[in-house]
């Protein structure tokens, strides 16, 4: 990945340096990097899944995401290549290939350790005593050698030539807002909710898989206007996601009556037992 090329260089040219304050800059360097690398494994799957199914922005945890719910292939090394000649026309064993290109994995876990690691260096350490001396920066030997760690890694990836969005067969379906939603089979299990890839649609599906055909079914909340009793269904996520003194408003499509909901904190005060 050529991009990585500029971040190594610029790492490797503060680590020259040596000064204290240069080898601060290098760690940042070096955990932005780490960040792009786990950033782009998801910006390749956003076909595949919504950002409002990440749970944590860590990069350890967005690759993890990713790879659960997107492409189970996001972390792992492949090579991807095509034949000479068009399928079918010679035996597998005499068919030549050409390689396209590949992709270099990573452990998530590892990575997202050596990220946080690398954030120690970045502040000022905090003092527990009041004869604690305040360094402005970390202990240089231990941040070279973070530093140098994540190089290794950083390298290695920068000699891939590709990311992959995922192989295998997808499954497509839209609803409400237009977008076309679309999952790989092999990640997708009973019950599991899905978001739509639509940052602005708040619509949410349940999975059900029968006879090798899968579903998804719109997960609401049915609202009773107060007034005629018809019966409206609202996206699930926009009300359970509510936060405290929050409302929406509703609209019956029978009689125009407007019903509010509004997230409160309350409590029942009951007579005591006899």
């Amino acid at each position: 990945m050529l991009w990585l090329e500029t971040y190594t260089k610029r790492i490797q040219s503060l680590m020259d340096e040596g000064a204290p304050e240069s080898l601060t800059y290098a760690a940042l360097e070096a955990r932005l990097a780490i960040e792009r690398v786990c950033y782009e494994r998801l910006r390749i799957a956003l076909d595949y899944i919504s950002p409002t199914d990440l749970k944590k922005w860590q990069p350890r945890e967005v690759v993890k995401a990713v790879i659960e719910e997107a492409n189970e292939d996001a972390a792992k090394s492949l090579v991807l290549s095509i034949s000479k000649t068009p399928a079918g026309q010679m035996p597998p064993e005499e068919e030549e290939f050409v390689e396209v290109g590949r992709q270099v994995g990573f452990n998530p876990a590892k990575i997202g350790k050596l990220w946080h690691s690398l954030g120690n260096f970045l502040h000022v350490r905090l003092p527990t005593a009041k004869s604690d001396s305040i360094a402005s920066y970390g202990e240089p030997d231990k941040v070279r050698s973070k530093v140098e760690e994540a190089l290794v890694i950083l390298r290695e990836l920068e000699k891939g030539t590709l990311i992959t969005g995922g192989i295998g067969e997808t499954v497509h379906f839209e609803y409400g807002c237009g977008h076309k939603n679309k999952r790989h089979t092999s990640l997708l299990k009973e019950g599991r909710t899905v978001s739509c890839i639509n940052p602005d649609c708040v619509e949410t599906w349940s999975v059900s898989i029968e006879d090798g055909q899968f579903g998804f079914n719109r997960k609401i909340v049915s609202v009773t206007c107060h007034s005629c009793s018809e019966v409206s269904k609202l996206p699930e996520a926009l009300v359970l996601n509510l936060k405290r003194n929050q409302g929406i408003r509703t609209t019956c499509s029978a009689c125009g009556a407007e019903t509010s909901i509004r997230w409160k904190l309350g409590y029942e005060k009951r007579p005591s037992a006899a």
